[in-house]
C-alpha cells in the first residue's frame, strides 16, 4: 500500500529539468482530473460502517413518521409493548445520538481524503474548495429535494452546508484550528442532547408533516421546513462540524485506510470507545424503561444533564464504531481475500455485500424515504399511527436487506447506485481511468447521511 507523499516533503523543489508543484515552469501543466476511486479499491472500514449504520439510520427515522403517542424521552413513545421498548432499548444503546455522528465523522474523513489527493496532484487550495464547492451544492439541491418531496428530516442540506466550512478548515495551515472548531461546537451538542432528555415534557406526539392529511399539506410543512433549514444550518446544525473535524484530523494519518500501521490506536479507540458509548446510554435508558411518563423523574434539569451525557457519550462510541468496523474489514480481507475471490465463506460474504451497500449510502438513504413515504403517511397506509417501534423495525429490516440484495448485484455489474453517479457526474469527479495507478485503500467522500436531529423546524 503506497502512500500519497503529503507534508515537507512534497513541497521540497524538484530536480532540475522537471515540473513539479514547487519548481517554476514556463509551460504550463496539465492537471489530471479529479478521479473518482474504483469501487474494488474503495477502504472497506468506512463502507462497512455505512452499511451497517444505514439499519439504524432508518430506524431513528422512523420518529418523524409514528404519531399519535405522545413522546418521552430520545423521542420515543410513551405508551409502548413489551417488543416496542425493547426495540427502543436497543436503539437507545446503539443508534440514537450515535448514528449522526458516526456518519458525519465519516463524511469529515472523506473530506480529508479529497483534500489529501488534491495537495499530492500538487493543486492549490482554491482550487481544492471550488472542485468541493460544486460537490456541496449539488448535494445541498439533493438535500433540498428530497426533504421537500419526501422527508423533511433529511440531513444532506445540512452535511453540505456545514461539510463546506470543514472543507475550508482543512486547508487552513495552521494545525490548531481543526481542534478548536470541534471544541466550538460542543455547546450545540450538549444542546441537542439536553433536547433528547427533554423532549418528554413538551406534550409532544409527532412531527406535524407526520399526520398530515394529504400529500399536498405534508409537502407545504416540508418546504418551511427545509427553507429553515438552509437559512439556519450555520447555527442550528453546527454541531455537526464537531465530529467532521474528528474525521478530517482521522485522515491524516490514514486511520481508517491503513489498519496495520494505526493498529495500536484503531484497538484501543474501539475497545474503549464503545464501551464508553453503551455506559453512557445507560442513565437516559433507564429513564426510557422505568419511567416513561417521567412519574418520578421530572426535572428538566436532571433530564437534560442525562440526555447531554447520552450525546456525548454517542460522538465516542461512533468513533469506536467506526474503528470496529475498519478492523473488522481488514481482518476479513486478510483472512479471506478480496471481494470477488472465489470459495468466500458465508461471513465474509455478508461483511463485503454490507460494504456495497455502504458504498451507495446516499441512494439507499433517500430509497428509504420513499419506502416510508409509501407506507406511514395517513394517505398512504397511515401505518405510522398504527405501529409502533417494533412494527417499524420489521418494516425497516426488510427493506434494509433487499437493498444489501441491490448493492451486491450493482457491485457485481461494477456500478454506482444512482445517486452517487449523479452526484459524481454534476459535482465534477469523473469514474478512473482504465489501466491507470490503482488507488489502494482510498475512499471518496460519499454522503453519509445521518438521522434527524430532534425538534428541528417543530420545536415549540
Amino acid at each position: 500500500m503506497t502512500t500519497p507523499a503529503v507534508g515537507p516533503a512534497a513541497r521540497r523543489p524538484a530536480p532540475r529539468g522537471t515540473s513539479g508543484p514547487s519548481a517554476p515552469s514556463t509551460r504550463r501543466v496539465k492537471r489530471s482530473p479529479a478521479t473518482s476511486v474504483a469501487l474494488a479499491e474503495r477502504a472497506g472500514g468506512p463502507d462497512l460502517a455505512r452499511g451497517l449504520a444505514l439499519l439504524g439510520i432508518a430506524m431513528a427515522n422512523t420518529i418523524g413518521w409514528l404519531h399519535g403517542t405522545e413522546w418521552t424521552v430520545l423521542l420515543k413513545q410513551a405508551d409502548a409493548t413489551v417488543a416496542d421498548r425493547v426495540v427502543d432499548v436497543i436503539a437507545s444503546f446503539t443508534i440514537d445520538n450515535r448514528g449522526f455522528p458516526l456518519f458525519a465523522m465519516l463524511f469529515g474523513y472523506g473530506i480529508g481524503i479529497l483534500h489529501r489527493r488534491s495537495r499530492a496532484r500538487g493543486e492549490r487550495a482554491r482550487t481544492f474548495l471550488a472542485r468541493t464547492a460544486r460537490r456541496h451544492l449539488v448535494l445541498l439541491l439533493l438535500g433540498l429535494a428530497h426533504g421537500i418531496l419526501l422527508f423533511s428530516g433529511d440531513i444532506l442540506a445540512s452535511y453540505a452546508i456545514i461539510g463546506m466550512l470543514c472543507a475550508v478548515l482543512v486547508t487552513v495551515r495552521k494545525r490548531w484550528l481543526l481542534p478548536v472548531a470541534a471544541i466550538l461546537t460542543t455547546p450545540l451538542l450538549a444542546f441537542w442532547g439536553w433536547a433528547d432528555g427533554t423532549i418528554g415534557l413538551w406534550g409532544m406526539d409527532g412531527y406535524p408533516e407526520a399526520s398530515a392529511a394529504t400529500y399536498l399539506e405534508g409537502l407545504e410543512i416540508r418546504a418551511w421546513d427545509m427553507l429553515y433549514v438552509v437559512g439556519s444550518s450555520l447555527a442550528t446544525d453546527l454541531g455537526l462540524l464537531g465530529p467532521m473535524v474528528i474525521g478530517a484530523l482521522a485522515a491524516r494519518i490514514h486511520l481508517f485506510e491503513q489498519v496495520q500501521p494505526n493498529r495500536d490506536l484503531l484497538v484501543p479507540t474501539a475497545q474503549w470507545g464503545i464501551a464508553v458509548g453503551l455506559a453512557g446510554a445507560l442513565p437516559l435508558t433507564a429513564v426510557l424503561v422505568f419511567d416513561p411518563h417521567h412519574d418520578v423523574l421530572d426535572n428538566e434539569i436532571a433530564l437534560g444533564i442525562l440526555g447531554v451525557v447520552h450525546q456525548f457519550s454517542g460522538v465516542v462510541g461512533a468513533l469506536g464504531a467506526a474503528a470496529a468496523a475498519a478492523l473488522i474489514a481488514d481482518h476479513v480481507r486478510r483472512s479471506n481475500g478480496a471481494p470477488g475471490t472465489p470459495g468466500l465463506g458465508v461471513p465474509a460474504r455478508a461483511v463485503y455485500a454490507v460494504e456495497a451497500l455502504g458504498a451507495m449510502a446516499l441512494t439507499a438513504y433517500v430509497a428509504q424515504s420513499a419506502v416510508f413515504m409509501a407506507l406511514f403517511p395517513p394517505y398512504t397506509l397511515d401505518l405510522g399511527a398504527r405501529v409502533g417501534s417494533a412494527g417499524a423495525a420489521v418494516i425497516v429490516l426488510v427493506s434494509w436487506l433487499v437493498m444489501v440484495v441491490v448493492a451486491v448485484l450493482l457491485r457485481r455489474a461494477g456500478r454506482r447506485g444512482p445517486l452517487e453517479v449523479v452526484l459524481r457526474k454534476l459535482g465534477g469527479s469523473t469514474s478512473p481511468r482504465r489501466g491507470g495507478p490503482a488507488r489502494t485503500g482510498t475512499a471518496p467522500t460519499d454522503p453519509t447521511p445521518g438521522p434527524r436531529r430532534p425538534g428541528r423546524g417543530s420545536t415549540p
